[in-house]
């Protein structure tokens, strides 16, 4: 039962964990495979597709922003039970990073010379295999529920999209 895509290992592995179920997460090709995942092989279906808001996105027909931060924004089809997730600034990677800055922490502490070091290890086919990586994934998960950030709130969504499924309220995620 996959239902939520995602465009690259790194996101397949995060979002996993931040779930806690890796065999919900479904990994397509690219932002534009994950799209039409939700839209057409996942039409009559509960689905939810993340992506990176790094470039000039076009919304498919029938998707309105249920939700907008600075972080995330997240629309749902009108009639249909998907949604898609816009995930940033720009690529997953700066999502991350965001985390850290507002953590006091930048990829060098986890052995990284810069944060383009860690970007290139984000992008190796599996990510999830480096020890780096995964350092900061753990600081991450070890840390995220400490205080309101925008990891917190997209597992209070995630978890609310998964539990309530067809029977999405705006209003009571909103009020999340």
């Amino acid at each position: 039962m996959r239902f939520i895509g995602v465009e690259c290992f790194a996101d397949q592995y995060f979002f996993g964990r931040l779930i806690m179920n890796k065999d919900f997460i479904r990994k397509e090709r690219n932002d534009t495979e994950v799209i039409r995942g939700i839209t057409e092989r996942g039409r009559d279906n509960f689905s939810i597709g993340i992506i990176d808001i790094d470039k000039n996105k076009k919304i498919p027909a029938g998707y309105i922003e249920v939700f907008t931060s600075d972080n995330t924004t997240i629309y749902k089809h009108q009639v249909n039970c998907q949604f898609l997730m816009l995930v940033g600034p720009r690529q997953f990677e700066h999502w991350i990073k965001k985390f850290l800055t507002d953590s006091d922490k930048k990829a060098e502490d986890f052995g990284y010379d810069d944060f383009n070091d860690f970007m290139e290890d984000s992008k190796s086919l599996k990510p999830e295999k480096s020890y780096r990586f995964k350092s900061v994934m753990d600081f991450v998960f070890e840390n995220y529920e400490a205080n309101d950030n925008h990891i917190h709130l997209m597992k209070k969504h995630l978890d609310y999209l998964i539990d309530k499924q067809y029977k999405f309220d705006k209003d009571e995620f909103l009020s999340i």
